[in-house]
């Protein structure tokens, strides 16, 4: 595994766009937080009251979930990504050179996904820095690792968009028509599926098990959470259902490509 993770990296890391991307990521994780944290700020300097509805999220031991919740907003960064890095064996058959070359087929796709959770431990630390730094720079904040466990749920939550984004890539192999579905499944049919199950349908927590959504539950807004996911699971149970997906995602994408022609 270790020689094909090699390959791999060889082919990604002169890959412009794959740069571009994690840079992007990366500023777009701090830029989003400053944001956050000077909002809060300057909303408890002119209305100190707010405090009362807003508290401290970038002070610890919120800032650990305040991060995951804000850096959520931007796995589609990686998403995107891993759709094009995919799709792009597809466009320039490097897939049948590798499979010519002597690859199984489960090796090409067990080396991409082991790529995925490699990428999404590098992003989980940089969010740790990132939550660190705002912990300490937050007025009257002490450290302490207490929530600290919002750090795993922002490694599986990232797991999961990505591998998710992949599953879509091999299914559809065009980066545009994998790019729009994960998008707008993402962003708009899952929340109305959700909506409609947990407040129209009276079936709460049923609508929280969807793909993606069991991972945002996790990592909920770090003020009113328990009113927005009112009846959610338990962490633990979300974590299952969450690396449940994520094995599902890797079993139907192992499936598709050794069931499909080259």
């Amino acid at each position: 595994m270790l020689h094909l993770l090699k390959i791999e990296w060889l082919k990604v890391k002169s890959y412009k766009a794959f740069w571009v991307f994690t840079i992007l990521y990366s500023f777009a994780i701090l830029g989003i937080n400053y944001t956050g944290f000077y909002i809060n700020e300057l909303a408890v300097q002119n209305m100190p009251a707010s405090q009362m509805l807003l508290g401290t999220p970038y002070a610890f031991p919120k800032v650990w979930q305040t991060v995951g919740f804000m850096s959520s907003w931007l796995l589609y960064f990686p998403g995107i990504l891993f759709i094009m890095l995919f799709t792009n064996e597809f466009n320039f058959k490097t897939h049948r050179q590798n499979i010519i070359d002597g690859w199984t087929r489960k090796e090409f796709v067990t080396v991409k996904f082991v790529f995925a959770i490699l990428f999404s431990a590098v992003a989980t630390i940089f969010n740790f820095l990132v939550a660190l730094l705002f912990g300490l720079i937050t007025t009257g904040s002490h450290f302490s690792f207490a929530g600290i466990e919002n750090v795993g749920y922002i490694f599986i939550q990232t797991v999961a968009y990505i591998t998710f984004a992949m599953f879509l890539a091999i299914l559809f192999r065009k980066s545009g028509a994998a790019i729009a579905v994960f998008f707008l499944y993402g962003l708009i049919f899952e929340w109305l599926i959700t909506a409609l199950i947990n407040f129209q349908m009276k079936l709460s927590p049923i609508g929280y098990f969807l793909p993606l959504q069991v991972t945002d539950v996790m990592l909920p807004i770090p003020f009113g959470d328990k009113v927005i996911y009112k009846g959610a699971p338990d962490p633990w149970i979300l974590v299952i259902a969450s690396l449940a997906y994520i094995c599902a995602y890797y079993f139907f994408a192992l499936k598709k490509f050794t069931n499909d022609d080259l």
